[in-house]
């Protein structure tokens, strides 16, 4: 089998994946998504035992070490990249898609 076929075959395959898991998103999500006023189930217990529980406190020391390292990233994201126009977003997305395929020719062509 040469390299185009596989590749043709492979991008096929992946399509219909992708399509059959999108199908079946949309067929549970119209299903499950129902607003009945029920509350979360629990185990039994009410809500009221858990309200102290619900948010993610900064003493967390996963939450906490993961906002302390990512803040400065956070805040150029959002303060420059993130303006709103779709222009830039289509921008920024391009280059992301461009230095992914840049990489990807110096792996295979370089080294080789």
């Amino acid at each position: 089998m040469d390299v185009l076929t596989l590749t043709v075959f492979t991008t096929t395959l992946m399509l219909l994946v992708g399509l059959i898991v999108l199908i079946s998103y949309l067929v549970v999500r119209k299903e499950g998504s129902s607003k009945s006023g029920s509350e979360p189930y629990l185990c039994g217990e009410s809500m009221d035992d858990f309200k102290a529980y619900i948010s993610v406190g900064s003493s967390n020391l996963y939450w906490g070490s993961i906002s302390a390292i990512l803040k400065k990233f956070y805040e150029v994201l959002r303060d420059r990249v993130h303006t709103g126009i779709l222009n830039d977003w289509l921008v920024l997305m391009s280059l992301w898609f461009f230095t992914a395929v840049i990489i990807s020719f110096m792996v295979v062509f370089v080294g080789g």
